[in-house]
C-alpha cells in the first residue's frame, strides 16, 4: 500500500500496541472508542507540532476528546471513522496540531503530529470540526481491535459530500468566469 503524501500517518504507541496484544492473548478485542485533538507544544505565544514518540501516553496539550460517532471496518486494513469536535466555548481560536486515537481504557493507540508551518485544522466559537478519515494501522493486529461507535446507523457520506463539493466548486468557478467575461455595468438611466 502506498502512502498519500497528504495522509496523516500516526505513530502507534507502545501502550496501545501492548493493549492490543494483551487483548488478543485473552481472546478479546481492544476497543477503539475516542479521538482527541490538541494544540501541540507551546511556541512563543503560539503552538507548534512535533514528532510523536512510541513511548507517549498522552497528547502534549489535549483540548478535547470525543467518542467516535460512526465508522466501518475497511477490509482488514483499518477503519473509516467519523468524529465531531464542538466549537470552542471560551471565545478562543485553537489550532489542532496533534491528534490521538484512544482505546476504551483511555490509552492512546496512535498519536499524530508533525512539524509544519500550518495547523491541521482550527476550532473557534463559530466552527467545530467534523473529522472523517481512514485510519490504517499496519503495526497493529486488526484481529485484536474493534471499533466502538455511538451511532452505527449514520451512513458514510464521504462520496456524496465529495460529489456535492465538486458540483458547488464547478458552479462557483463558472459564476466567476461569467462575471469576469461580463463585468457588471451601471444600468441604463442610472448615474455611473
Amino acid at each position: 500500500m502506498s502512502i498519500d503524501p497528504l495522509a496523516i500517518v500516526p505513530t502507534v504507541t507502545n501502550v496501545g500496541l501492548a493493549a492490543c496484544f494483551r487483548a488478543q492473548g485473552d481472546g478479546l478485542y481492544a476497543e477503539l472508542s475516542h479521538v482527541g485533538i490538541g494544540r501541540g507544544l507551546p511556541d512563543g505565544g503560539g503552538w507548534k507540532g512535533y514528532v510523536p514518540s512510541r513511548t507517549q501516553t498522552a497528547l502534549v496539550r489535549e483540548d478535547v476528546r470525543v467518542p467516535i460517532l460512526s465508522g466501518t471496518v475497511l477490509d482488514g486494513e483499518g477503519f473509516r471513522i467519523l468524529a465531531e469536535f464542538p466549537a470552542t466555548t471560551d471565545g478562543s481560536e485553537t489550532p489542532v496540531r496533534e491528534l490521538a486515537f484512544y482505546l476504551k481504557t483511555g490509552q492512546p493507540l496512535a498519536i499524530w503530529s508533525e512539524v509544519a508551518p500550518w495547523p491541521f485544522a482550527a476550532r473557534n466559537p463559530r466552527v467545530g470540526i467534523h473529522l472523517a478519515m481512514d485510519l490504517y494501522l499496519a503495526q497493529v493486529p486488526l484481529s485484536a481491535l474493534t471499533l466502538v461507535v455511538e451511532q452505527p446507523d449514520i451512513p458514510d457520506m464521504t462520496a456524496a459530500n465529495a460529489m456535492q463539493l465538486a458540483a458547488s466548486t464547478t458552479l462557483f468557478i463558472a459564476q466567476l468566469k461569467d462575471e469576469w467575461r461580463f463585468p457588471l455595468t451601471p444600468r441604463q438611466g442610472r448615474a455611473a
